[in-house]
């Protein structure tokens, strides 16, 4: 009976612990989305509490793609990136797509695409300015 009641108070006080710190690990679902740009492709949006600085002008981000539906049968797809920027050189790499790490990500250019240009663009200005 003495072993039932101690793991009953290890376990309650154990719970007391964790719901005291429920607000903290909420709080690590919290993002700042803001919508960058539109166009016939999608949108792309940018979480600017995400934005990390690294080293040598790189920071690090989380975007949002939308990629509008390409015919009626298609509801269009939603994708999340880890963007790494070299903000000096305008080049990024994708270190995670959906959650899954991107570990042979190479540099990459935006090969002028806008949404691409608007994410970096808009990184690079909130973290620097």
């Amino acid at each position: 009976m003495k072993i039932i009641l101690k793991l009953f108070s290890l376990s309650l006080s154990l719970l007391i612990v964790i719901l005291n710190f429920a607000d903290c690990s909420n709080a690590i679902g919290n993002v700042d989305w803001v919508l960058l740009k539109e166009n016939k492709d999608g949108k792309e949006w940018l979480d600017r509490g995400s934005i990390k600085q690294l080293r040598n002008g790189e920071i690090t981000v989380l975007t949002k793609f939308f990629k509008n539906p390409t015919d009626s049968n298609d509801d269009g797809e939603l994708s999340l990136y880890v963007m790494r920027i070299n903000c000096d050189d305008k080049k990024f790499k994708d270190t995670s797509i959906n959650g899954i790490p991107q570990l042979n990500s190479k540099w990459q250019t935006s090969e002028n695409d806008e949404l691409i240009d608007i994410a970096i663009e808009n990184s690079c200005s909130e973290f620097f300015n």
